[in-house]
Formats: C-alpha cells, structure tokens, sequence
C-alpha cells in the first residue's frame, strides 16, 4: 500500500510521520538531522512520497504536544504492523494519560499476564507509534527510566516526561507518580 510522509521541525528536533489511508503506520521522534531522518524514513518505507498536505493535522499536534499546549491526539493509526500480542499492548497503554506513568508489571498484569515483563518491554521497543502509544510513560517498578530506543534515548525519555509534568531526577521518576 502507497505510504506518504511529512518531515518537520518541532523544539527538540527533526520529526517525520509516515502513513497511508488507514491512518500513521510510523512516527519518528526528535534525534536526527534532517537528512538523516530522510534516509532512514525512505530507507524503512521505500515505496513512499513526500506529501506533506496530507499530514498537516498530524504536524500541528506534534508542534503544539511539544510547545505545550497540547496533552492529547487524535490521529488515526494504522496497526497491521502490529502482532495481536503488541496490539492489546498498545490498547492499555494508550489509555495511560499525560502526566502519569505506569510499570512494566502493571500493563503485564492488566493485559491478565503478570510474568509477561520481558513480552511487554518488548511491544514496547517495537513501538511504532511513540507519544501516540505512549510508551516513554512507562517505568521499572522501582521508577527508573529504563528502555526507550528513539533516538536520544532515555535522555529524550526524561524530556518528553518532563513536558507532560513528570518530574525525573537522576534517571528516576518518584515511586510517589506511578500508577499503581
């Protein structure tokens, strides 16, 4: 299926969207230069065009999520990437909202599987869809930030927790925060 992308500038950085008619089938966060957005964006998505008319709307949420005035989204998603496992995944998560965090055991056990910590962490790292599936709201039990594989890393993680009020201090959010 034809895919169309839009790359732009938000504050951190470079940002590029990707996505066809059933809605985003790939978000790139802030981390690379322009250029190197580009070639990993038409190296991922080969068959795509540039077309940045059809992702205006998607562009002005990311501008506003990360100017600050925006705690929400509302794009569509395309998942038929996702395995029916990542799927139940990303439906818990996406409904952890701005400004809380949760564990990996928490979406483990809410998903019926408590022993699943490595499953989920994984559904996580092959999360396609960053901010809009939040996964940079997820922490290990004891608080520390831990896995998040965009570009700039858990650096980007504290970041992006920070602009949603989440205070972060030494690689750690207080135990205080998580959602239990």
């Amino acid at each position: 299926m034809e895919s169309t992308y839009i790359i732009f500038q938000v504050q951190l950085g470079w940002m590029g969207l990707v996505g066809n008619k059933n809605g985003l089938r790939r978000i790139f966060l802030p981390g690379l230069k322009k250029q190197e957005l580009k070639e990993r964006l038409t190296s991922e998505f080969p068959e795509s065009t540039e077309n940045p008319g059809l992702w205006e709307r998607g562009q002005k949420q990311f501008i506003e999520y990360f100017s600050g005035k925006r705690t929400w989204f509302d794009l569509p998603l395309d998942l038929s990437a996702a395995t029916p496992f990542q799927k139940k995944v990303y439906a818990l998560l996406s409904r952890v909202p701005f400004g809380e965090v949760c564990t990996y055991s928490w979406l483990a056990q809410k998903i019926g599987n408590p022993k699943a910590l490595r499953a989920v962490g994984l559904a996580n790292a092959k999360n396609r869809w960053p901010l809009l599936i939040p996964c940079h709201r997820v922490v290990g039990s004891n608080g520390f930030l831990t896995g998040f594989s965009a570009p700039g890393g858990l650096d980007l993680k504290a970041l992006l927790l920070k602009l949603e009020g989440i205070p972060t201090e030494q690689g750690k959010v207080p135990v205080a925060k998580i959602r239990k």
